[in-house]
């Protein structure tokens, strides 16, 4: 007799065993509860270290001139760029000697006397001891560390340096220094060659390294650390210097793991994912320095259409607002508004390339604002720009762009305000994304003040000048949410730091000089900040500066617009081109 199965007893049946199966779980967790996030201090001398073992694999240390404000049960400050703050300790802890603590996969031994710090990873069947860090010089002027390479052979990673010319695979211990672009950290810089024939390209601190050494030992270091920061890459010895003094501590992290892989996650983990950009991002994008009105744009776009190329959107540079003067007070440089003589009706115009021909617009904005305009005014009663000091007077600058003053990004204030002035109206209309450029920021009063970190007392231009791109970025995804824009923002920047991909922005190596060896060279470049968090990097497509061209054009723009169009986010031909004696789209310059 065939036996009769009862749905209604074999549900009643499946509920137990989950509930038992919850139950044995529930035991479980709390059998191999985590003891919480382990925290120690030593002094020696004048020094402190505080040490915090906020994982298996990860370790939180904090250097400092005499006795820290923070005490050893406090968590160690961090700056912007860290975004989980919430780990919950290693899963297991042992003090198998005196300054010694071991978790699940590392052991940590900290020297009473010099405050050396050496990292072993117990994983392996015969333990590998990583490296060890020792504090260097640590005053007013200047602070160090010296790293022990001990069996590394290879370092990537710490952001975006342009250096050997044609290089596409150099790690730093091959190049041997990492240095800033300038006394303050980021910046453009000239490259292979002067003035009008060279490139200038970015230099931009994201503090994170990668280590990787004999039988696979391999870690990561991350220094969250605003300033800038230099590092020697000696056969003995890896050296950090920083020209600010560490007033506040030098803080910086250690990650362990099986491979270079596992180690990004964490250091992904710790600064913040970027979200996948819109899927047009991902597309052909059409660009130049630039398009003088819709006309011009329209018939670029006819021909690509006619070619078969899937187009999927112009950017627009500074032309669409009106464009600059040099050094003059009524620039239109910070006039986020519509050139309506060039560019009429743009609702209309913006609906019906999005509508009809499936094209998107991305405008660009500076963070400059012409004395002349009302923006100004508005921006200076409130106190949103770079000061000349505690009052609301800006510091004015005069460049290329006009004379004006500088958006104080790092014043959530008036990020606030000038997001809503300024960016909603074009995000109303339908724009696709916003092309963030000069943040490093390229022109700036060293003297000028700030909002910067209230909570530290620190407001000069070199307390915030390597995060001033990522506050900028923050605005606008602060500015999507705050407004509830029901899609993804989506930055395109020429500077930043680490977790400035949280906020949806992808970046670009700056006016990069047309010529192969500069491609190659930017290919070098993408691996690294690769290595430092930006998923999305790529360049002006055939090169910016079409004056340092040093070969054929069709062959050094063939080349470039294949290498993009399987690795950079997003697609995105561009140059010099005021004369209008360049070209950029694919159908009119290299191999149709």
């Amino acid at each position: 007799m065939k036996p009769i199965i009862k749905p209604r007893l074999v549900l009643q049946a499946f509920a137990t065993l989950l509930a038992l199966c919850l139950v044995g779980l529930s035991l479980g967790c709390q059998a191999t509860q985590r003891p919480g996030v382990y925290r120690v201090k030593y002094e020696s001398n004048d020094r402190c270290l505080i040490m915090e073992v906020l994982d298996d694999d990860l370790v939180h240390f904090e250097l400092a001139k005499g006795p820290p404000d923070a005490a050893a049960n406090k968590p160690i400050y961090t700056t912007p760029m860290v975004f989980k703050t919430d780990y919950r300790g290693p899963t297991r802890l042992k003090k198998p000697g005196p300054g010694v603590v071991e978790t699940m996969e590392m052991r940590i031994a900290v020297d009473p006397r010099t405050l050396a710090v050496t990292i072993t990873d117990i994983t392996r069947e015969h333990p590998i001891e990583l490296t060890t860090i020792h504090p260097g010089e640590l005053g007013t002027d200047a602070t160090s560390l010296a790293v022990d390479p001990k069996t590394m052979r290879c370092v990537y990673g710490l952001g975006e340096q342009f250096d050997d010319v044609g290089q596409m695979d150099g790690d730093w211990i091959e190049h041997g220094s990492r240095t800033p672009g300038c006394e303050y950290g980021n910046a453009l810089v000239e490259y292979d060659g002067k003035g009008d024939k060279a490139g200038h390209v970015g230099n931009a601190q994201f503090p994170v390294l990668y280590a990787l050494g004999e039988a696979h030992a391999n870690y990561a270091m991350f220094f969250d650390h605003l300033y800038a920061q230099s590092w020697g890459f000696g056969a003995k010895e890896w050296c950090l210097s920083t020209q600010e003094s560490a007033h506040d501590g030098l803080r910086w992290y250690v990650m362990t793991g099986p491979d270079l892989p596992d180690l990004r996650e964490d250091y992904m983990e710790l600064v913040g994912r970027p979200p996948v950009p819109p899927k047009k991002a991902f597309g052909l994008w059409v660009s130049e320095y630039g398009f003088d009105n819709w006309a011009e744009l329209e018939d670029h776009l006819a021909t690509l259409r006619a070619h078969e190329f899937p187009v999927d959107g112009f950017v627009l540079d500074l032309q669409w607002f009106g464009g600059v003067k040099d050094k003059s007070p009524l620039s239109r440089m910070g006039c986020l508004d519509w050139d309506e003589k060039n560019f009429p009706e743009p609702a209309r115009k913006v609906a019906e390339l999005r509508e009809k021909y499936g094209v998107g617009i991305i405008p660009i904005e500076e963070p400059f604002v012409s004395e002349g305009l009302a923006e100004f005014a508005a921006m200076e009663d409130r106190g949103y720009l770079a000061r000349k000091g505690p009052d609301n007077d800006a510091a004015i600058l005069a460049s290329w762009w006009g004379r004006g003053g500088m958006v104080d990004w790092t014043n959530p204030a008036g990020g606030d305000y000038w997001h809503d002035l300024q960016r909603m109206p074009l995000i109303n209309v339908g724009i696709n994304g916003h092309w963030t450029d000069l943040g490093e920021p390229e022109r700036f009063d060293p003297a000028a003040t700030y909002y910067g970190f209230p909570e530290l007392n620190l407001h000069t231009h070199r307390d915030i000048h390597n995060i001033y791109n990522f506050k900028w970025s923050e605005s606008i995804a602060r500015g999507y949410q705050r407004n509830g824009v029901q899609r993804r923002p989506f930055i395109l920047s020429r500077s930043g730091t680490s977790g400035i991909q949280r906020f949806g922005t992808a970046m670009w190596s700056g006016d990069i000089g047309s010529r192969l060896g500069q491609l190659a060279a930017h290919m070098n470049v993408q691996m690294h900040m690769s290595f430092s968090g930006v998923d999305y990097f790529g360049a002006d497509i055939g090169g910016f500066n079409r004056d340092a061209l040093d070969g054929d054009l069709n062959e050094l723009y063939t080349q470039w617009f294949a290498d993009a169009a399987a690795i950079d986010v997003p697609v995105r031909p561009h140059t010099s081109n005021v004369e209008n004696a360049h070209q950029t789209a694919p159908d009119r310059v290299g191999d149709l």
